[in-house]
């Protein structure tokens, strides 16, 4: 994140560029555009690959009615339901057996990490600094894209990204605010970007947010 020159336009681009190298920075911008409705959508479209609801599904739904993000391994079922994940499964009866259910976390340290860097860049803007990632607020669908992905997985896969998240989350939050205290992006924004984000990777990786769902998501849709 860098100090907007006094004299730049605010139709301009944020990075300066030689008046012979506009048309090149317009054609960047057209490329990230695709780039990131097309990875977003990529993401999203494999979280949303779905499994037909069957019996089983409907028994579960008549035991939590309005039971939603449903997963499914064969008679086990888990979904939620009144803020809480409930896991259970169908017996040799036919009949709903609950295993155990947990509250969930409104928010966890992945989520605030990037609320935190979203939250600090918007200040930083306001102040006048302009953002250093080519991608801009295209970079928001991608995020909220990541993290559903991310809850849609098993334990170890959801952790791995949700402590992505979580780093970078926090480090760019902390460089940020060095960088607004500084008045540039200096050295010690960048260290305090990795410090701050080594110790999320290590000490709050966001994976208390992770489901760890056993099935694949259900079609419910059908029932």
């Amino acid at each position: 994140m860098q100090r907007q020159p006094p004299k730049q336009p605010a139709s301009g681009s944020h990075i300066e560029r030689p008046p012979g190298k506009i048309p090149e920075a317009r054609t960047l911008k057209k490329i990230h555009a695709p780039f990131v409705i097309g990875l977003t959508l990529l993401i999203t479209s494999a979280c949303t690959s779905k499994i037909p609801a069957n019996q089983w599904t409907a028994i579960a739904q008549e035991n939590y009615p309005g039971m939603t993000n449903i997963h499914q391994e064969v008679n086990v079922i888990e979904g939620i339901y009144q803020g809480q994940k409930i896991v259970g499964y169908i017996d040799a009866k036919e009949e709903w057996v609950e295993l155990h259910r947990r509250p969930l976390k409104p928010i966890d340290a992945a989520e605030a990490g990037q609320i935190a860097d979203v939250m600090t860049t918007g200040v930083a803007l306001s102040q006048g600094f302009s953002e250093a990632n080519p991608l801009g607020i295209g970079i928001l669908p991608l995020k909220f894209a990541l993290n559903y992905y991310a809850e849609q997985q098993g334990l170890r896969q959801c952790g791995k990204i949700k402590t992505f998240l979580s780093a970078t989350g926090w480090g760019a939050a902390a460089a940020n605010l060095v960088t607004i205290s500084a008045g540039t992006f200096t050295g010690g924004s960048a260290a305090a970007g990795l410090l701050v984000g080594a110790m999320a990777w290590n000490h709050f990786p966001g994976t208390e947010g992770c489901e760890g769902w056993l099935g694949q998501p259900v079609e419910l849709t059908i029932l």
